[in-house]
């Protein structure tokens, strides 16, 4: 069989997208599923399963490389890996695997859902003064943020940004580097667990890994400096705009025409 070559401008779209996923991860603490998700629909004509599971891998490069980033200037609360990792990883695969058939308009809309409500929450915290609503039993607000963030990053692929880091900031009072700083870190079990739900169900596109995951680390590193020297009110309402942004795009999008949820070993392009 005849295997058909990449196209140039198919591996400059993909290395792009890798590269604005981890741009965003680094700087908004957004990326796996927030931006690249619709970049693979759109971009690269993946399904929208297809897609998430393909994103979860990507996250873990943001995630692993922001991690490192914005830890060596002391931008992570490393407790919240147990306290929103554990439960988490337990919740990611079962989500996954009760929304595998769901239909790809639906999974459409609870994205954008999804996303204005991590919009709406941190537009409430500018207006709030002092810490969160939650700094009084913060370890069970960190629990029941991850049993979220694990649900939402099984059912439509979105690794945690728009979920971790405006609860994080809502509920304990965080600063948005510092909220941006720990989601990357606490989302690590959740999309190991969602890729390895993702894989046995052949939902992961392999063969354009290598290329997103060169993107997504140059952008990551980028970003993450960037979001280190802006200051703290712009770019939470930067971030929160941004969520709005995304959501819109989601809700006017048409689910890809294909349905195709497992592929033959070697039929990728």
């Amino acid at each position: 069989m005849t295997r058909h070559r990449r196209s140039p401008s198919r591996t400059s779209l993909t290395l792009l997208a890798g590269f604005f996923t981890g741009f965003g991860g680094g700087l908004a603490s957004l990326g796996g599923g927030t931006l690249l998700i619709p970049m693979l629909t759109g971009w690269l004509g993946l399904t929208q399963h297809e897609a998430r599971g393909t994103a979860m891998v990507v996250a873990g490069f943001t995630a692993i490389s922001g991690a490192l980033s914005y830890g060596l200037h002391g931008t992570v609360q490393w407790n919240t890996l147990l306290w929103t990792g554990i439960p988490a990883l337990i919740c990611a695969p079962v989500a996954a695997r009760l929304s595998l058939d769901w239909p790809e308009q639906a999974l459409r809309r609870l994205f954008a859902l999804v996303l204005l409500l991590g919009a709406v929450a941190l537009i409430l915290r500018g207006s709030e003064a002092g810490g969160g609503f939650a700094s009084g039993w913060p370890d069970l607000w960190l629990l029941l943020v991850g049993v979220i963030a694990g649900v939402v990053a099984g059912v439509v692929g979105v690794s945690g940004g728009p979920v971790l880091a405006p609860l994080l900031v809502l509920g304990l009072g965080m600063p948005q580097q510092l909220a941006q700083g720990s989601s990357l870190t606490s989302r690590l079990p959740a999309i190991a667990s969602s890729v390895w739900e993702n894989q046995r169900e052949g939902l992961i596109r392999w063969p354009s890994i290598p290329l997103l995951g060169l993107g997504d680390v140059a952008g990551t590193i980028l970003g993450s400096h960037l979001a280190l020297w802006l200051p703290e009110h712009l770019l939470r309402y930067g971030f929160a705009l941004l969520l709005v942004l995304l959501a819109l795009h989601e809700l006017a999008g048409r689910p890809a025409q294909r349905h195709v949820h497992h592929r033959p070993h070697g039929s990728y392009p």
